[in-house]
């Protein structure tokens, strides 16, 4: 038993929830002096490290919570503390990062702090689809059964956009290549598309892959580049594909 995918219907009550959470991302960014002070300083290294690495570790932590529960069994708050974490990790880090990196170009801190607005809207929007989604699945299925299904989610998932934007942070090419790149990713996630599932032998395996490149490059093993690299290449293409493929065919 499947759903059909669900489109984006935004209504006028749906933008200013999305507004509350803009705003606390953008009193973060003040915080942090990434929107009102002068772009003096560059994003160090040290810096650079230590929040992709608490990225990764919470990528870690999405990917085992799920098996997790199913092992030990739910308290029932998985699916809305899934979101709201969901939100902070795949949505505010990556959108903050990416302001720390253009910020260093002047000039550039408004166009980036825009852009940034719209990829955490689109978080937000995206994952409150999802676990729409995921509810209205389980109340279709008959009382008692088991859902044992791994339905493909609705446009690109926010660690696969988390992931792209901070390949992006990590790569820093021009900012205008950085900011029209996530942009589109901002569009893939609100996009109304099927996008596999990692619960897959290929898809686990490339998660894999990803976390081992990207743990060894935070230990020094291998350059920053490389699993960003990893990311872009083998994550965004996909999200692009089967966005063209629903445009053109419906599907």
């Amino acid at each position: 038993m499947s759903l059909p995918i669900a489109h984006a219907r935004i209504s006028a009550a749906d933008v200013l929830t999305v507004g509350n959470g803009v705003c606390g991302f953008l009193a973060l960014a003040v915080l942090a002096q990434l929107w009102i002070a002068e772009p003096d300083d560059v994003l160090g290294h040290r810096e650079l490290v230590a929040c992709l690495l608490l990225y990764g570790i919470g990528m870690l932590c999405d990917v085992l919570d799920g098996p997790l529960a199913r092992w030990l069994g739910s308290s029932g708050l998985g699916s809305g503390l899934d979101t709201i974490c969901d939100t902070v990790t795949f949505g505010l880090l990556p959108a903050m990062l990416l302001v720390a990196r253009v910020h260093e170009d002047a000039g550039w801190t408004a166009p980036a702090l825009a852009v940034a607005c719209a990829y955490v809207g689109a978080t937000m929007l995206r994952l409150a689809r999802q676990a729409w989604l995921e509810h209205a699945r389980a109340e279709a299925l008959p009382r008692g059964a088991v859902d044992t299904e791994h339905p493909e989610f609705t446009g690109m998932p926010s660690p696969v956009g988390g992931n792209c934007v901070l390949a992006v942070a990590v790569l820093a090419p021009p900012p205008v290549v950085s900011l029209a790149v996530v942009a589109l990713v901002a569009a893939l996630l609100v996009a109304n598309f099927p996008y596999p599932t990692n619960k897959t032998l290929v898809g686990g395996a490339f998660v894999a892959v990803l976390l081992a490149a990207s743990f060894a490059a935070l230990a020094g093993l291998i350059s920053l580049d490389v699993p960003s690299a990893i990311a872009l290449v083998g994550l965004l293409p996909i999200a692009v594909v089967r966005a063209a493929r629903s445009l053109l065919y419906g599907r």
